[in-house]
C-alpha cells in the first residue's frame, strides 16, 4: 500500500484509527486493547498490519523507563493521527459553509498521494460489488469514485457526506479540454497550468483547480510538448473512478 491516508479509508478504519489514539494516550497495546474492546491478539495483528503498509513504522516499542518500557506512536504516527483530527475538526466546522472546503487541501497530512481533494458526496449508485461516488469538489467541479461494497458500507457514504478524495499524480494523464470531451473517461478535472517542473523523461505539471485547490499531474515530455502545454494553458487531467481513493472523518 505504502500510503498511509488508505488506512484510515477501507474496511476497519474507525478501529485502526481507535487503537492508534489508544497507544498514544495509554502507552501500551495491552492497555490500548482494553480500551478498544479487542484482544491483545486482534490489537498486534493491527499494529503490525498499519506498519507493515505504511511507507514508515507508525507504531514502535520503547524499552526501560519507569514502567519497563511500553508502545507508542513514531513521530510519523503521531502526525498522521492529529492531521487527521484536525481535519476532522475541520470539515465539521465546514458542515454548513462549502466555501471552507478548500483550506482543508492545506492541512499538515503527509503522503504519497500529492492531490487531496475535499468535497461533498452529492449521489451514490449502489451495486452489488460496486459502489459509483458523485462528489461536488469546493471548485464546483464533479469527480466520480468507485468504491467497493464493503467499504461503501464501512465508511457510511453517503450523500451529503464530507470525504476527501485522494489521487496519485502518477494515476492521471493531461489532454486538452476539447480533445478531453472526446474520450471515455469517468473524471476530468479543468484547470490552469502554473507550473510545470521538467524532469529527464517526466515533469510535473501543477493545475490550478476553481475555487483555489492545485492538482499535480506527472506526464512525459513527449505528451506535454505534443499538446503544446505550458503555464498559463487550460488543461484537463484525465483520470479513472478506480483511481481515486476516499477517506473520511469520523
Amino acid at each position: 500500500m505504502n500510503d498511509p491516508w488508505q488506512l484510515f479509508a477501507g474496511h476497519g478504519a474507525s478501529q485502526r484509527l481507535a487503537l492508534l489514539r489508544a497507544i498514544a494516550t495509554q502507552g501500551s497495546i495491552s492497555a490500548a486493547a482494553r480500551s478498544c474492546g479487542i484482544s491483545y491478539k486482534a490489537a498486534w495483528q493491527q499494529v503490525e498490519n498499519m506498519n507493515r503498509q505504511s511507507p514508515c513504522a507508525l507504531v514502535e516499542r520503547v524499552s526501560g523507563g519507569r514502567g519497563g518500557g511500553g508502545t507508542r506512536l513514531t513521530e510519523l504516527g503521531a502526525q498522521l493521527l492529529h492531521a487527521w483530527d484536525t481535519a476532522g475538526s475541520a470539515l465539521q466546522a465546514a458542515d454548513d459553509s462549502p466555501a471552507t472546503l478548500p483550506a482543508l487541501s492545506r492541512l499538515p497530512l503527509r503522503t504519497s498521494a500529492r492531490n487531496q481533494l475535499p468535497g461533498r458526496i452529492t449521489r451514490l449508485e449502489a451495486g452489488a460489488v460496486n459502489d459509483t461516488v458523485h462528489i461536488q469538489l469546493a471548485g464546483g467541479q464533479p469527480l466520480i469514485a468507485q468504491v467497493t461494497r464493503s467499504s461503501s458500507e464501512e465508511l457510511a457514504l453517503a450523500p451529503g457526506r464530507q470525504v476527501v478524495a485522494l489521487i496519485k499524480a502518477s494515476w492521471m494523464a493531461l489532454a486538452t479540454p476539447d480533445a478531453a470531451a472526446h474520450i471515455a473517461v469517468a473524471n476530468r478535472l479543468v484547470g490552469s497550468i502554473s507550473r510545470i517542473s521538467p524532469g529527464a523523461v517526466n515533469s510535473e505539471v501543477i493545475l490550478q483547480l476553481p475555487g483555489g485547490g492545485t492538482l499535480c499531474v506527472i506526464a512525459d515530455n513527449d505528451s506535454i510538448a505534443s499538446l503544446q502545454l505550458q503555464t498559463g494553458s487550460t488543461a484537463s487531467a484525465l483520470f479513472s473512478a478506480q483511481h481515486v481513493i476516499l477517506g473520511i472523518f469520523d
